[in-house]
């Protein structure tokens, strides 16, 4: 090594730059797991772009009854199958910012649903009162600005509408709308959450059908 040489300082190497994806809720680290898919219907959290087998020719329809107990999720395709089927929950006496926080963890894959339509969610009960009750408002509003923000197609249905168009009866209790579901659609579930979600879902699709592939209008 020549004199010259030896007189040029190297600098040191700079820092390892930190990548914001890599920072989540308390710097968890970006897992590079590949989410569920069903049918081909939904992206994988993966750097490369899974190709889907959704189009303009399938749509496909989202049901949402939202709670922090048992929040219900339905995706149906044009054919009213069953693509993709939740029951969420948070941790119950946490905040209620945070449990939101954690139910976002697992419905905001929506945007990412290749042809979706619109998506149909249960409206606020008026029976409901108390802190309960603002809590699940901030719930309800915080899925709908998710869904604006994204550019996503949505209508609330009022919970009398719902059991109205599932068991033709706008006071119907739970255990009955589990049993016109079945009988109307011959669908089964042991959970009203999901059964309420699965009906919204239904919703979504008549009017696609009556509608000719128009945007619904809440």
């Amino acid at each position: 090594m020549t004199k010259i040489e030896k007189s040029i300082k190297i600098p040191d190497p700079p820092p390892k730059r930190i990548i914001k994806e890599d920072i989540q809720f308390g710097l968890k680290k970006k897992e590079d797991i590949t989410e569920k898919i069903r049918g081909g219907v939904i992206r994988g959290k993966v750097e490369a772009e899974i190709k889907c087998n959704g189009s303009n020719d399938d749509p496909m329809f989202i049901g949402l009854d939202p709670s922090y107990d048992g929040f219900g999720l339905i995706l149906l395709d044009h054919n009213a199958n069953i693509l993709e089927e939740k029951l969420i929950k948070s941790t119950k006496n946490t905040e209620a910012d945070l449990r939101i926080i954690q139910l976002e963890e697992e419905f905001k894959f929506i945007p990412s649903i290749l042809a979706l339509h619109s998506v149909c969610i249960e409206g606020l009960s008026l029976a409901s009162k108390g802190l309960y009750a603002l809590q699940l408002a901030a719930l309800h509003y915080y899925i709908r600005i998710f869904l604006l923000k994204n550019n996503i197609n949505f209508k609330v249905i009022a919970p009398g509408t719902l059991k109205k168009f599932v068991a033709d009866h706008g006071h119907a209790k739970k255990e009955l709308m589990l049993l016109k579901t079945y009988k109307k659609w011959g669908v089964e579930f042991d959970n009203n959450n999901l059964c309420d979600a699965y009906g919204l879902a239904r919703m979504a699709l008549e009017e696609f059908n009556n509608g000719k592939n128009q945007p619904i209008k809440e």
